[in-house]
């Protein structure tokens, strides 16, 4: 009998280690979903947002280029859009809800369109150039965990 004892415990510590290895978080998925998202919505929409960000940028000095009020609506519809799919991605039928960096991605990337959006409300350049820099440093710390890199 005290032979099964510790068999039966490399049994169970073997089991775990398999479990564990079979979930490995922050890896690159096949996740058609979100996939769909970012191509239809979130590609376009986040260059669109990222140009127009850095042409009004204060910091352009005489090369500024400042949205007219067309342009305002259109970047703050742009920021909605990307904080609607900010939002969709931290639902567990379409995201990686239990692990942490994609959460944090995802609660980033609603704080910061938010933040676009209430910026583009406002017809505030600087404010908007700031949140599409935070926003695009995001979108990069959760490509390299997530979106697969040819």
């Amino acid at each position: 009998m005290p032979r099964m004892v510790p068999s039966a415990a490399v049994a169970l510590l073997l089991a775990a280690g398999a479990a564990m290895a079979a979930v490995q978080p922050n890896t690159p998925t096949p996740m058609p979903k979100v996939q769909e998202q970012m191509k239809t919505i979130v590609d376009k929409t986040s260059t669109d947002l990222f140009n127009t960000a850095g042409e009004a940028d204060p910091a352009n000095g005489a090369d500024q280029k400042v949205p007219d009020a067309a342009g305002w609506a259109r970047l703050r519809a742009d920021a909605d859009k990307l904080k609607a799919v900010a939002e969709w991605m931290q639902d567990s039928k379409n995201g990686k809800t239990g692990e942490a960096n994609w959460m944090r991605a995802a609660k980033a990337m609603s704080t910061h369109s938010g933040a676009a959006s209430k910026a583009a409300s406002a017809h505030d350049a600087k404010a908007l150039a700031q949140a599409a820099n935070d926003l695009s440093d995001t979108c990069t710390a959760c490509h390299k965990f997530y979106k697969k890199q040819d």
